[in-house]
């Protein structure tokens, strides 16, 4: 009588698992919110480097050399991304915040937000309500057994981390997005104005699966 009963509370517990994840949107169905979002009327904010802690450890225990150097390395790396994003970035209105206060956008508060000369501006104005994170750094390649093709080429994942320079695309729970979305640009260290590149293959990639939705609409 009890394996009985452990058996169908089992059971009555994996169909309700099974029927909660049915009712969870699609990464297809995601893509294409966040997409169309993100084109008609939302932004993309760009979460630039502050290792605030580490430099402050060092200070606290008399390195002021290796502080500055990781502060000036932070600056110099910014500033690249900056100027990427403003060269070559169109898809959508895109502003700049440091990582460790980007969490205090999600609640209204602007007050973090940056100009070019990454200084904090008042004037900034964000009145978004659909708005996704780039970040700069280790992408990881999420599993999935599909692949999709777009005009931009061919979009695949896994399951393992992977490029260390990387544009990687982020929701609001900072979580990286899945294909279809475009969510992952890689830097190519050996070309010329690298960052800017790796930002214009980004923006065009966007505009690509932008056109692909709207076709895929026209056409139903």
């Amino acid at each position: 009588m009890i394996k009985q009963t452990l058996l169908l509370l089992f059971a009555f517990t994996y169909m309700a698992a099974a029927a909660q994840l049915d009712s969870l949107p699609s990464d297809k169905d995601l893509a294409k919110k966040y997409i169309e979002e993100l084109r008609e009327g939302g932004a993309i904010v760009v979460r630039l480097k502050a290792r605030v802690k580490a430099i402050a450890a060092y200070r606290s225990s008399g390195e002021n050399a290796i502080a500055n150097r990781m502060q000036e390395e932070d600056q110099k790396l910014n500033k690249k991304i900056v100027e990427a994003f403003t060269g070559e970035f169109r898809f959508c209105p895109v502003y700049f915040t440091y990582a460790n206060t980007s969490r205090a956008l999600l609640s209204g508060n602007t007050s973090h937000l940056l100009n070019r000369d990454l200084n904090p501006d008042s004037t900034i104005s964000f009145k978004h309500t659909n708005f996704l994170f780039v970040d700069y750094g280790t992408s990881m390649l999420n599993e999935s057994t599909n692949s999709y093709n777009y005009t931009y080429g061919n979009t695949t994942e896994g399951s393992t981390p992977g490029n260390s320079q990387a544009y990687v695309v982020l929701d609001k729970e900072f979580m990286q997005l899945h294909a279809p979305f475009p969510y992952v640009v890689y830097l190519n260290p050996f070309e010329h104005n690298a960052h800017g590149k790796a930002i214009a293959r980004l923006n065009k990639k966007l505009f690509a699966y932008y056109a692909f939705i709207q076709k895929k609409k026209v056409q139903k």
